[in-house]
C-alpha cells in the first residue's frame, strides 16, 4: 500500500514540474473569485424533467380522484413535446412519462391518508397547468435557511425532532 501511495505522489509531483504554466488551476477549478456563481433559476425544463413532472402530477391526480382524462393529457402532452423538436426522442420521452407515472402510482397505491389537503391544492394547481398547456416543471419551494453538507453533524441523530429519513422512493413530499 505505501508503495502504491508513493508512486502515485512521484507521478502527481512529475506531471506536475512538465510544464511551468500548465492551464489548470486551482482558480479554474475552483472559480477564481472574480464572478460568482451563476444563481440557479429555477428547476431544470428539459424533456425528461417535463415528462417526469407531467407523469407524477397525473399518478397523484387519480389518486385523489380528480376528474380529469388521464390519456388524454398525455397524448397532449407527447403532441407538445413534437411541436417543440422534430428530433426529439419521443419514445425516450414517453418511456419518461410511463416510468415516472408507474412508480409514484405504486408508491401511493397502499396510502390511505395521502390527499391531505396541502397536497391536494398542489396537484390541483399542477393538473391545471398541464391541461392548460403548460408542461413546465414546478419550482419547489425555497427552504428558509440554506443546509450546508455538514450542518445535521452532531444533531441528534434519529431521535432528533427535524431528522427526517427519506427514500428515492418517498413520494410523500411530491
Amino acid at each position: 500500500m505505501k508503495a502504491a501511495t508513493s508512486t502515485v505522489v512521484l507521478l502527481a509531483m512529475a506531471l506536475a514540474g512538465c510544464s511551468g504554466a500548465s492551464g489548470i488551476t486551482t482558480g479554474s477549478l475552483f472559480g477564481s473569485g472574480d464572478t460568482p456563481a451563476p444563481a440557479s433559476t429555477g428547476p431544470v425544463n428539459n424533456p425528461s424533467m417535463r415528462a417526469f413532472q407531467v407523469g407524477t402530477v397525473s399518478a397523484r391526480a387519480i389518486k385523489c380522484g380528480f376528474n380529469f382524462d388521464p390519456a388524454k393529457l398525455k397524448t397532449n402532452y407527447l403532441a407538445y413535446e413534437r411541436t417543440l423538436s422534430s428530433t426529439a426522442d419521443i419514445t425516450g420521452i414517453e418511456k419518461a412519462y410511463d416510468v415516472s407515472f408507474n412508480a409514484v402510482a405504486k408508491a401511493v397505491v397502499g396510502q390511505s391518508d395521502y390527499c391531505s389537503p396541502e397536497k391536494t391544492k398542489t396537484i390541483k394547481a399542477d393538473l391545471a397547468r398541464h391541461l392548460a398547456g403548460d408542461y413546465t416543471p414546478r419550482a419547489l419551494p425555497k427552504k428558509q435557511e440554506e443546509e450546508g453538507l455538514f450542518s445535521n453533524w452532531g444533531s441528534g441523530g434519529s431521535d432528533d425532532p427535524g431528522f427526517s429519513p427519506t427514500l428515492p422512493t418517498d413520494n410523500s413530499n411530491i
